[in-house]
């Protein structure tokens, strides 16, 4: 797609657009946003506004800052770090985005430290330490949670990912393609401790792994009804893994580079790895004003996902993803949902300022119910309230497909890697991404 209409051949100053972080709900917004700009609008999950194809007359400059170099494929985190095919392709550099580069689309690798709504100027460090200053008309917070290796890398780079995804691998294995006798131990049945869980068995079915969980039920803290718990439980079990609930684990080093498991009831067990998946993620929004927060520090929104609280110009600035309080189970889909609402209400804000005749109405987003999807090895349980829960390895293919839905995530955002041969365009009417418990569900993310 060439972007030579992305900026407006006017004298006047371009509506300046900065996305803080640019995961699912950061990129989702900035190719609504450029769609927009060129005056194809995408179809929307929701009923979102009729554009027209009107095209801003001062046009639209798009700063994103990211502590990433490149979009990773989070909920591919478990493919990513335990299987070497897969290391490569979860993670596409910006630079390497052939529908990224545009003069009027910026990258900036660093660290948002400080974001002030009445100067409109955010603070960040780049990776050299340097302070720098970014001034903005609208800002989209997409920041989400801060997680914890290894589900999300380590590092923002590339290069680093990889080092590290491929360490890990080399500890899971031995350095063997096709270990023997190898025991694995992972601590926390939570969505990530399971889906690891279910990928090592499934891609190195030699590998003894154990799952440990200190409640009685698996996903314990997710507002799903007991029988999806359950029947997560009875697919690992069926792939191979052995389950181990209502014991807390504490872990020493052994002299011999193996790991010794305590449980709670005394039992004792060795492990080649440990890998503690009991961490829970927090919400990266220091950089906001305490007052833009609930207790949980998430960020306060109204249902057209702007700012809710009593600061300057709150109008102007947008929460999307796992950093807003919202309802429902914190998901890749959302997130999406959210990014493509805030760029359409962003978009019609700016239509309606150059020409209040416009008089565009913006987008409102419902509360969703909890929806899950979840790989268990082969195979993959999805659950909503409208259409009930669904388990299999059939399931898995059309839902998660072989690579936890990333081709199809890429496909939906018309994002093609320079180093990889471009196909032509079949459209996307095949790919939609909702999957929040509302009518457009389709497909995963």
């Amino acid at each position: 797609m060439r972007l030579q209409d992305f900026g407006s051949l006017s004298l006047a100053s371009p509506h300046r657009v900065l996305i803080v972080g640019c995961a699912y709900g950061g990129i989702s917004a900035l190719v609504n946003l450029r769609d927009l700009a060129l005056g194809k609008a995408r179809e929307s999950v929701y009923t979102g506004p009729d554009f027209k194809g009107l095209k801003s007359k001062n046009g639209l400059e798009i700063t994103v800052i990211d502590e990433r170099d490149g979009y990773f494929h989070s909920v591919g985190a478990p493919l990513a770090h335990v299987t070497p095919k897969h290391t490569k392709l979860m993670w596409k550099r910006f630079s390497q985005l052939n529908e990224l580069r545009h003069p009027n689309l910026h990258f900036k690798h660093g660290s948002v430290k400080k974001v002030d709504p009445e100067t409109k100027i955010a603070e960040w460090v780049d990776k050299s330490g340097k302070t720098q200053f970014q001034s903005y008309d609208y800002v989209i917070m997409a920041t989400g949670l801060r997680r914890h290796w290894p589900a999300v890398p380590k590092q923002g780079s590339y290069e680093d990912y990889l080092r590290d995804g491929h360490a890990l691998i080399d500890r899971i294995t031995g350095g063997d393609p096709t270990p023997k006798d190898r025991k694995v131990i992972i601590i926390g049945a939570g969505a990530v401790g399971i889906e690891f869980a279910g990928e090592i068995k499934n891609y190195y079915p030699s590998i003894s792994v154990t799952l440990i969980h200190s409640r009685s039920e698996v996903l314990s803290s997710e507002p799903l009804p007991a029988e999806i718990k359950a029947q997560v439980k009875t697919l690992l079990k069926e792939e191979g893994v052995d389950v181990i609930l209502e014991n807390r684990a504490s872990v020493e080093d052994l002299p011999n580079g193996k790991y010794e498991v305590t449980l709670a009831n005394g039992t004792k067990l060795v492990a080649d790895l440990v890998l503690d998946a009991t961490k829970k993620g927090y919400p990266t929004t220091n950089s906001l004003p305490p007052q833009c927060l609930d207790d949980a520090r998430e960020i306060m929104v109204n249902s057209q996902l702007a700012f809710k609280a009593d600061i300057p110009n709150a109008e102007s600035h947008f929460g999307v993803g796992d950093a807003i309080a919202w309802s429902g189970i914190k998901r890749a889909g959302g997130a999406m949902v959210m990014g493509q609402v805030a760029a359409q209400n962003i978009y019609a804000s700016i239509l309606n300022s150059e020409d209040a005749a416009h008089a565009i109405t913006k987008s409102e987003l419902s509360e969703w119910p909890a929806v899950i999807g979840i790989a268990v090895g082969k195979q993959c349980l999805t659950y909503d309230p409208k259409s009930g829960m669904k388990f299999g390895a059939d399931v898995m293919k059309g839902y998660f497909q072989d690579d936890l839905g990333w081709a199809a995530n890429l496909k939906y955002l018309d994002l093609t890697d320079v180093e990889e041969p471009r196909e032509p365009s079949k459209g996307l009417e095949q790919v939609k991404i909702g999957d929040v418990g509302v009518e457009p569900v389709s497909s995963p993310a």
